[in-house]
């Protein structure tokens, strides 16, 4: 598996997580718990775009990390919009 990109998913996701729980970097304090969701979606429609831009190129590994990070990112994301 190519590290650059298992790297770069990774982040990514690591990045939506914590916008899904509110948790924002310094300098975005001022922004409301539906605006941290909004970057979280952002983050995740960022990896669906990734997925399908490499569809067919990648190696198994890498097809399954994306894959199975974004199924994981998106449910909680509807799970998130069922709680409020």
């Amino acid at each position: 598996m190519n590290q650059h990109f298992m790297s770069l998913v990774l982040g990514l996701a690591q990045q939506a997580e914590g916008a899904l729980a509110g948790k924002l970097p310094p300098g975005a304090e001022g922004l409301s718990a539906v605006d941290a969701r909004q970057v979280g979606q952002a983050l995740i429609d960022t990896l669906g775009m990734l997925q399908q831009k490499t569809a067919g190129r990648l190696d198994p590994d890498e097809q399954k990390l994306l894959d199975e990070v974004l199924t994981a990112l998106r449910f909680r994301f509807v799970q998130g919009a069922s709680a409020s």
